[in-house]
C-alpha cells in the first residue's frame, strides 16, 4: 500500500479499509479488547532485566499489518536524506550488527555512545506529531492519532510489539540525518544500531564537537553532539560512553573492527572449549555475564540442551558468511572455492552431533524437500498405525521424527545439499564421525529414505563399501547388491530404507500415490513426474508437494505409504534392540 493512499485517508473508516478491516473490528481491537498486552521480564545478555510487553493475538495481527504499511515509507524517507546508504542498521531487512560495524573497520578512533531507554523515549505524542508534520508523511491528524495508538502502550513504544522497531527507525531517522551531517563535516563515519551510536575517524585528533578527552583515556560527548541528542528528544547512558584506539581491540556492536570484521578471539576460544567438552563429556559450561553479579558463574548444559551453543555457532557463521559473500560479490573468488575454517569444521561436527548422534527424535534424511513433505504428511495421516513415529497430544498429532532440511548452512559445513552423491558420502564417513563423540552412545536412529531406482546407485555402492558382503546376493554373473530388503543397517545408529520394489521393478516416492492424485491439474497444468513436459503445461514436484499433497493431507491418500512407514518403524525397533 503506497504512502500516497495513506496520506489521503481522513479517519478510522479510511484507515480500516487500507488495513483490510471492518471499522467496527478495528475499533474493537484498539479500544475495547482487554487485556491488550501481557508484561514480563527476560534477562539481557548483561544479566539485567529487560521488560517486555507482548500484545494479544488480535492486536499483534493489526500491528503486523501496520508494519507492512510503514515498511515502504521508511525506505522513501531515507532516500530523501543527504547521505547515501543506510544510517540505521537495526530491525531492517538486509542489515545487521555486521553491516553496522563494517564501515568502522581500520579506524584510528572508534567512539561509542548509547541512548537511554530508546523505545521508552518515543511516546505517543512524538509518533503522532511525526506522522502529521514530517514532510514525507503529512497524515491527517485523526489517522496519525489512530496509528500512534496502535503502536504505543502506556504512552511509549513497547518492547515486544511488531511495530516498535519500524516506528523507532522512523522517529530515529531525524537523529540519523543530523548526526551524519555532523560526522561528514568533521571527517567521521556515523552509524546507528537501535540505541547504539558509533562515530569513527582516521584523523589525527578526534573532533571535539563529538567527543572530548577530560582525563587520560576518559572521554565524554561533545557539546554539539549532546545538543543534537537532546533536541531530538533523547538522552544518553553515560556509563556506556567509550573511546577505542587502534592499538587496542576496537568493537562495534560486539564485533572486532581493527582489521576485518570478526567476533572477539575470547568468544571464539570459548566456543571451541564448549564444543570440546560436549564431544568428550556430553555436557558443556557457559560462562554467565558477571556485570550484574558479584562473581562470574557458569551454567552447565547437557547434550539435550544444545540451543545456547547452537546460537553461538550461528552467530559466528553469520559473520563468516558475510565476509564470504563480500568476497564473492567482488568477483575475487567463488564461495565454493573458499576453504572451510577450523571453526566451520567444528560447526559441522556440532550439527552432526545434534542431528544424527544426540538427536532427541528419530532423524529422517531424504534426497530432497519434497520427500520430507510426503513422509511427514503420511505419518500424520497414518499415525494411529505407526505409534513409534507419531503421537497425539491434546488432539493434535505430534511427530516423533525430525526431517533434515537442506540449507546453505548444511551445504557449507556438512557437505549436505540434497541428492544421492551427498548422502553416499555421509554413509561412508558416518562411523568415523561418530567416533569423535565419547560421552554416550547414539540416542535415536538416523534413517535415510531414498528411491529404489538407478538414480540411487551411489547410495547402494556406499552401503556395499561400508558393510562389505552383508547385502550381496548371488546372480548368474557373480554377486550384486540386494535391493529387495525393506531395511539396511549400516553402522552405529544409521539405517537406510528403500522404497519397496513393485514386481521386481524400480520405484520412486511418487509411485505410492494413486493415479488420480498424480493426475491432479492446477490451473490447467499437469504433474509430469517421470519426464519433463512442455513449458507452461506442467508443474514441479515442489508445487505438487505443497498444493496437492500438503493441501490434502487430511484426506486418505497415503495408504500406499504403509510399506515405507513399516520399514521405517522396523528400523526404529531394530535400533531399540541394539541400545545397551
Amino acid at each position: 500500500m503506497s504512502l500516497h493512499v495513506l496520506q489521503k485517508a481522513k479517519d478510522l473508516h479510511d484507515l480500516a479499509r487500507i488495513l483490510n478491516y471492518e471499522p467496527k473490528a478495528l475499533s474493537y481491537v484498539l479500544y475495547v479488547k482487554k487485556p491488550q498486552y501481557t508484561s514480563f521480564t527476560i534477562p539481557k545478555s548483561s544479566g539485567a532485566p529487560r521488560h517486555i510487553s507482548a500484545p494479544c493475538d488480535e492486536l499483534k495481527t493489526l500491528q503486523r499489518k501496520v508494519k507492512r504499511l510503514l515498511d515502504s515509507c521508511i525506505a522513501s524517507i531515507e532516500l530523501q536524506g543527504p547521505a547515501k546508504g543506510a544510517l540505521a542498521h537495526g530491525f531492517k531487512k538486509g542489515h545487521s550488527i555486521i553491516t553496522n560495524a563494517e564501515p568502522h573497520k581500520r579506524r584510528r578512533f572508534v567512539f561509542n555512545i548509547d541512548i537511554t531507554d530508546f523505545f521508552g523515549s518515543i511516546h505517543v505524542g512524538r509518533v503522532r506529531g511525526f506522522l502529521i508534520t514530517n514532510k514525507s508523511f503529512q497524515l491527517a491528524p485523526k489517522v496519525a492519532t489512530i496509528l500512534a495508538q496502535i503502536m504505543c502502550h502506556e504512552n511509549s513504544l513497547p518492547q515486544g510489539a511488531p511495530t516498535s522497531p519500524i516506528a523507532s527507525n522512523l522517529i530515529g531517522h531525524l537523529i540519523d540525518i543530523r548526526l551524519v551531517s555532523l560526522a561528514a563535516k568533521l571527517g567521521c563515519i556515523y552509524s546507528r544500531y537501535a540505541d547504539d551510536i558509533t562515530f569513527s575517524t582516521n584523523k589525527k585528533d578526534f573532533p571535539s564537537s563529538i567527543a572530548i578527552e577530560v582525563d587520560e583515556n576518559e572521554w565524554v560527548p561533545g557539546t554539539t553532539l549532546l545538543k543534537i541528542i537532546y533536541k531530538c528528544g533523547f538522552s544518553l547512558n553515560h556509563k556506556k560512553t567509550r573511546m577505542q584506539y587502534s592499538d587496542n581491540q576496537q568493537t562495534v556492536t560486539g564485533l572486532v573492527v581493527n582489521k576485518s570484521i570478526n567476533a572477539p578471539a575470547q568468544y571464539r576460544r570459548q566456543v571451541r572449549a564448549m564444543l570440546h567438552k560436549l564431544f568428550l563429556d556430553g555436557n558443556y559450561h557457559r560462562k554467565d555475564e558477571p556485570r550484574y553479579k558479584a562473581h562470574a558463574n557458569s551454567t552447565i548444559y547437557d547434550h539435550k540442551s544444545l540451543e545456547p551453543l547452537e546460537g553461538m555457532l550461528s552467530y559466528l557463521y553469520m559473520i563468516n558468511n558475510f565476509k564470504m559473500d563480500k568476497l564473492s560479490k567482488n568477483g575475487k573468488i567463488r564461495k565454493e572455492d573458499i576453504k572451510r575454517t577450523s571453526l566451520e569444521d567444528l560447526h559441522g561436527d556440532f550439527l552432526f552431533y545434534k542431528n544424527f548422534y544426540a538427536n532427541k527424535k528419530i532423524t529422517i534424511l531424504c534426497e530432497g524437500k519434497t520427500d520430507n513433505v510426503y513422509l511427514s504428511c503420511a505419518i500424520k495421516s497414518l499415525h494411529k498405525k505407526f505409534i513409534r513415529l507419531a503421537k497425539t497430544t491434546g488432539g493434535k498429532v505430534e511427530l516423533k521424527t525430525n526431517f533434515i532440511n537442506y540449507s546453505k548452512l548444511t551445504h557449507r559445513v556438512l557437505d549436505l545439499n540434497g541428492g544421492t552423491a551427498d548422502i553416499a558420502n555421509l554413509i561412508r564417513s558416518y562411523a568415523k564421525r561418530c567416533g569423535k563423540f565419547k560421552a554416550h552412545p547414539p540416542s535415536q536412529p538416523t534413517i535415510i529414505v531414498v528411491d529404489n531406482d538407478s538414480g540411487s546407485d551411489p547410495i547402494f555402492k556406499a552401503i556395499k563399501d561400508t558393510t562389505g558382503k552383508r547385502y550381496e546376493i548371488a546372480n548368474g554373473r557373480g554377486t550384486s547388491f540386494d535391493k529387495s530388503r525393506p531395511v539396511y543397517y549400516v553402522a552405529q545408529n544409521l539405517y537406510v530404507v528403500l522404497t519397496p520394489l513393485r514386481n521386481g521393478q524400480d520405484t520412486m516416492m511418487e509411485d505410492f500415490f494413486s493415479k488420480n492424485i498424480l493426475k491432479t491439474k492446477l490451473d490447467g497444468r499437469s504433474f509430469e513426474v517421470y519426464k519433463k513436459g512442455l513449458p507452461g503445461k506442467t508443474y514441479s514436484k515442489h508445487t505438487f508437494s505443497q498444493k496437492v499433497i500438503k493441501a490434502q493431507q487430511k484426506r486418505k491418500i497415503f495408504n500406499g505409504f504403509v510399506p515405507i512407514l513399516s520399514s521405517i518403524s522396523a528400523a526404529v525397533v531394530d535400533f531399540s534392540k541394539l541400545k545397551p
